[in-house]
This record gives structure tokens, sequence and C-alpha cells, in this order.
């Protein structure tokens, strides 16, 4: 947010959004590897760091972030995902 001017109504509104984020991955408890990757791909945002801390492919990690949202981060996480990787598609 470099300089960017920013309303107080959009400040609030930003920070609600933030810290509902920050929540929700914070309470977060994975059952399984699919919510595991999930978690770590929301901290980290990065697939190569996933990869290498579960053990698991590259390939692996980006089917899950990509497949269809169970839950409410990996809807989220899965529609950042989407749109970071649009301009890769065409």
């Amino acid at each position: 947010m470099a300089n960017k001017f920013i309303t107080l109504y959009r400040a609030k509104n930003e920070i609600k959004r933030l810290q509902y984020y920050v929540n929700l991955v914070e309470t977060y408890e994975p059952i399984n590897l699919e919510q595991e990757i999930v978690k770590d791909y929301a901290i980290s945002s990065s697939i190569p760091v996933v990869s290498k801390r579960l053990n698991i492919s590259y390939e692996k990690v980006q089917e899950v972030i990509s497949s269809k949202g169970k839950d409410e981060l990996h809807k989220i996480i899965r529609s950042w995902y989407m749109h970071k990787t649009k301009p890769n598609k065409r």
C-alpha cells in the first residue's frame, strides 16, 4: 500500500478482512494431508516451500490447491492461487 491513499472506511474494511483471514489460518487444525497443504500454503504462499516441508511433489501441492475448495480456507487460497496464476494460463 505504498503511498496509495485509502479512505478510512476502506481501511477499516480491509482490517476486518485481514483479521478474519489471520484468525482463520491461526485456528485452522488440519486433520489430513490435504488440509496440511492448505494451511502451509496459506502461511507461505509458496508451492516449493510446502512441497519441501511436507516432502511431497510440487505437482501434488499444486493439484490440492487448485482443486475445488472443501472448506473456507481452501476456497480463499484457491481463489488467490487462481488469480495469481491466471496470466500464466494463456
